[in-house]
Parts: structure tokens; sequence; C-alpha cells
């Protein structure tokens, strides 16, 4: 059985920190920096279907999450082709599948098939309300004609039960199929929310959530244009167009709004003893780098000497010059803002 180790952050906050030292590490495989598993956290993913299948139980709740995990996987299991003539009107373009041996969309058909109780055809009135209006405004028509009286549909009939066993065994089969690697240790990238990733950890047989805070201060200036060439920036990153979403994605171009994202996300973070999540700060993986690694090798029960290629990839002395950006910006008024609003935020050292 695989263990999967995702890494997650509240945006620029230095989880790609983290992702290079365990790539030092024998016997694990880090995935591609640019592909984030969301299966679990996007809407209508594994969280949702839990929550209607059950945490909150009814008919009507259990056949839509069927039907929009049905959709889901539709969407981001196929890369668009012409060979498959319907991906092109569905994919989206995250191409799970590919990652996956081109066998996610089998399983995950396979998976939640194996959630259905039964079906049946039948009138069912509460899809109306998610159909289009063209789609709304032809049945109206038609029934106003004559020629169209009924709405059946196919019914998912889904009690929910055994989700939990079934979930995880549909998760390791999942990741056996990943990526074409062998690794006991899978590392993903923001698969659970950092706020609360224990309901996503529970959803497999082996997982383990580390989690990176970075000072808000630095997060704000790390974006800004002034101080792209001052900073160190890893080659994956550094182009205009992951620089203008970052922007656009953390409101740095806005620092009223990005005071209220960051309050927002603090705020939001559920503090608990899990022996299965590591919170750290990315500040003291670079100036406590020891103390700090003897914390992950503990939490993810490894030794030093599977640390075969320490300070190869993840040199603390290089990410250094990204620590204490904030000092820098020659925007004082916007750093006393953030230290105004997100003092106990900010990292002190």
């Amino acid at each position: 059985m695989k263990k999967i180790i995702d890494i997650s952050g509240y945006g620029h906050s230095g989880k790609g920190a983290v992702c290079d030292i365990l790539k030092e590490f024998d016997g694990f495989y880090v995935s591609h920096y640019n592909f984030e598993f969301n299966l679990l956290r996007v809407q209508d993913g594994l969280i949702d279907l839990k929550s209607s299948l059950v945490d909150n139980w009814s008919p009507i709740r259990s056949n839509s999450s069927v039907k929009r995990f049905k959709n889901l996987v539709k969407r981001i299991g196929p890369k668009a082709s012409f060979l498959n003539p319907s991906s092109i009107f569905y994919s989206n373009g995250m191409n799970y599948d590919s990652y996956f041996k081109n066998k996610f969309s089998k399983i995950s058909e396979e998976y939640i098939n194996s959630l259905i109780d039964y079906e049946y055809v039948g009138e069912w009135p509460f899809t109306s309300i998610v159909k289009s209006p063209f789609h709304q405004l032809f049945f109206r028509i038609g029934n106003n004609l004559g020629f169209l009286k009924h709405r059946k549909e196919t019914i998912y009939i889904s009690s929910g039960l055994n989700f939990l066993e079934k979930t995880r065994n549909y998760l390791d089969q999942l990741f056996r199929e990943f990526s074409y690697s062998d690794c006991k240790n899978i590392v993903i990238n923001n698969a659970f929310e950092p706020f609360d990733p224990l309901p996503s950890i529970q959803l497999f047989h082996n997982a383990k959530s580390i989690i990176v805070q970075r000072d808000p201060r630095d997060i704000y200036c790390s974006t800004l244009r002034s101080l792209d060439k001052k900073t160190y920036i890893p080659d994956y990153d550094n182009n205009n167009y992951h620089k203008n979403l970052k922007r656009d994605f953390l409101n740095t171009n806005n620092l009223e709004k990005f005071i209220k994202r960051q309050k927002i996300y603090f705020n939001n973070i559920k503090s608990n003893n899990s022996p299965n999540i590591l919170r750290l700060r990315y500040e003291e993986l670079i100036f406590d780098y020891e103390n700090q690694l003897k914390l992950i090798y503990k939490f993810l029960d490894i030794e030093p000497v599977n640390h075969i290629n320490k300070l190869k990839v993840f040199n603390p002395e290089l990410s250094v010059k990204n620590v204490g950006l904030w000092k820098k910006n020659v925007d004082n008024n916007a750093i006393k803002e953030i230290e105004l609003h997100l003092r106990e935020f900010c990292y002190k050292h």
C-alpha cells in the first residue's frame, strides 16, 4: 500500500521547499509541480460526494451528487482528442488519464457505479434547476404545444453504505497506476485543504498532510514587479504567465483585498493534534533547517540515511533570499497596513 503525502499551503507560501526536500529522499516520488490532484477538494469531488451520501444523506442530494461526480470524471479524465470526439467538448485540460496510465476514467466510473444501489427511469423535478435556460425554454414550449409532456431521466439511488471502504480502495487502486512510479511514498500537491486536511486524510488508508505557512508580508512582496529580479524564483515559476496568475490569485494588485483574503484564509484554519498533519513555517525551514528536517523524518517515519541527496535540490542558502522581502519593499505604508491587520501571522525572527 502506497503512502500518500500531500504538500499544501495558502498561496505562494513556500510549499515548493518541502517538495524539493522530499525529492532528495530515497523511495519517494514527487509529482510534477504543475499537477494538482483536485479530485477531493474540487466542487462535486469526493468531499462533496461524502457529504451527500454519508454526512447529509437524502435521495435528492445522493442522486445529484452521483451525477455530478460522473460529470466531473468526464471533464477531468480524458485529454481532448479528435480520436475521442466527445472529449473535445468535455475535457477541461486536467487530463487525469495521462497521469494514471490512461485508467483514471475507467477506474473512477467503476467506483461511482459501485456506490449505486439501483437505478430507474422516471420524472425527477429537481434536475430542472440546473438545466440551461435554453433547455428550460425548449421544454416549456414543447410542453405547451403538447409534444413534451414528461421529463423522464435515470435516477440513481445510493445508500452510501460502505462509502469509506470503497473510497479508500478506489484511491489505492488509482495511485497504484500513478505516473508509472513504483515508489511506496507518493508526494502530491494541493490535494487536501490546508485549512482542515483531516476530512481528506480520512478518505485514504495511508495519507499524511504537510502544510506550509509564510509571513504574509513576504507573500505580498514576492509578487511585486519591482522585486522580480531581486528574489529567487524557481525556473518553472519564472515566467510572466505564472507571475500574473499569482498576482490575480493572491489579490496583491489590491492591498485591501489581499489583507481580507489572508484574514479569511488564516481564520479558517482548524487546529488539531492529528499525527497525520504537520504544519511548518517556510522561514524555519531555512533558519532552522536541521531541526525542521528532524520533524519531517519523524513525521514520515524515515531514517536520515534515506536522505541520500541532502542539499542537492533544496538549498537554504539560496532560499534565504526570499525571507524578509518586505524589508526591501519601497511601499512601507503597505507593509504597515499588513502588520496592523495580520500581525499575529507575521514571522518573528
